[in-house]
């Protein structure tokens, strides 16, 4: 079977800049370097990558013209927005139309706040995504997600929980059993993403186990990205002003975890082509 297969599709990326013409916002807890469309589709065409999701990345806000304009420049692309709680539907529409299907709400960048502020949050992008039927992407911490379990459950429409639900390799905990049961429940998606995010070494040997474990719980709800173009570890930087260069990280040597966690070409296929096609719309 050729890697990656056909129609395979990385499902978190972030374009950046040009900041002349894409200013970041003046609230942000870091300054990375531009990460154009240009630069994005030439990965995709090195890495033979023929469909791709553009997130919404913290330091645009809900400033979501950076993303949109490189989504118009790149064939076979989605996107996840942000939005503020109330938006006009005619907004909702013509985010359809350029190919948004779902909504971010990123907790894990925005630093620990109440659950109920949480539950807001993640409530009020799903009454927004309701109008097309879009999906909530959340980026939390590990801790959080036990107790939003009852929250995601009840939601109207489906959650996808990025980078590995920042769970780490090792002993089974309170996070990873209840991650087990949102995937089980068939309403939770779960991206196998920023393997450095959850783990100090992306090629850890204790992800393909975790991965395996997921998949196992259900294999039809599993999705993969490179998380490129693999921002500084901002945690390190709150409040810098200064320009960040990104982590040295090789995307090829992400994008080959893959079969090497799973060890199935059946399950390399769907994680990489058919569960994307399906929650995203391609």
């Amino acid at each position: 079977m050729p890697f990656p297969p056909p129609k395979s599709c990385d499902c978190h990326v972030h374009v950046i800049g040009p900041k002349p013409r894409f200013p970041l916002a003046a609230e942000r807890r870091y300054t990375p370097k531009d990460a154009p469309a240009a630069e994005l589709k030439a990965m995709l065409t090195r890495l033979g990558l023929e469909r791709v999701v553009l997130v919404q990345p913290s330091f645009y806000r809900t400033d979501n013209s950076c993303m949109l304009d490189a989504m118009a420049q790149i064939d076979g692309s989605r996107g996840v927005a942000v939005l503020p709680p109330q938006v006009p539907d005619d907004e909702l529409d013509a985010l359809d139309d350029a190919g948004v299907r779902g909504l971010r709400v990123n907790i894990a960048t925005a630093g620990t706040t109440s659950l109920e502020i949480i539950r807001r949050d993640i409530e009020a992008a799903a009454a927004l995504c309701e109008r097309h039927g879009w999906h909530v992407q959340i980026f939390v911490a590990a801790e959080l997600i036990e107790p939003l379990l009852p929250v995601l459950l009840a939601l109207p429409v489906a959650t996808a929980i990025d980078h590995f639900g920042l769970i780490a390799p090792g002993p089974e905990a309170p996070a990873l059993r209840a991650m087990l049961k949102l995937l089980e429940s068939e309403k939770i998606w779960l991206k196998i993403s920023g393997a450095y995010r959850t783990a100090d070494d992306p090629f850890d040997p204790g992800l393909g186990p975790l991965a395996k474990a997921f998949c196992r719980a259900n294999p039809d709800r599993i999705v993969w990205g490179s998380d490129w173009p693999h921002t500084p570890r901002h945690e390190l930087y709150t409040g810098s002003t200064r320009e960040l260069p990104f982590q040295d990280i090789d995307t090829r040597a992400l994008l080959d975890l893959v079969p090497r966690w799973l060890g199935d070409d059946g399950l390399v296929n769907k994680v990489l082509v058919s569960n994307p096609a399906r929650l995203y719309g391609f």
